[in-house]
C-alpha cells in the first residue's frame, strides 16, 4: 500500500497511547495481562481514505465503466442508422 508505513506509524501510536507495546517489540520480560492482549482494530478503508480519494475514485469508475459503454453504444446507434441510410 502506498501509505503503508504512515499507517503502521499511526498504530504504533495509538498503542503507545493506550499503554501497549509496539507492533514491532517482543516485551518477554513483562507478563501479558488483559491490555496488552486487546489488538487495535484496523480502520475501515473509509477511515483510510484521504481528502481528495473519493473524486478520484468517481473519475475512475465513470472513466473504466460508463465512458467506453457509452462509446460503444453511441457506436453501435451509429452502425444501425447508417445501415438504414439515416445517416
Amino acid at each position: 500500500m502506498l501509505f503503508q508505513k504512515r499507517l503502521d506509524r499511526a498504530r504504533n501510536l495509538q498503542r503507545r497511547q493506550r499503554g501497549l507495546p509496539e507492533l514491532g517489540e517482543e516485551n518477554k520480560s513483562v507478563s501479558p495481562n488483559e491490555e496488552e492482549l486487546v489488538e487495535i482494530e484496523r480502520p475501515s478503508p473509509a477511515d483510510e481514505m484521504e481528502k481528495g480519494d473519493m473524486f478520484a475514485l468517481m473519475l475512475s469508475g465513470f472513466l473504466t465503466i460508463f465512458l467506453p459503454a457509452a462509446l460503444i453504444l453511441t457506436a453501435l446507434a451509429l452502425l444501425v442508422c447508417w445501415m438504414f441510410g439515416l445517416l
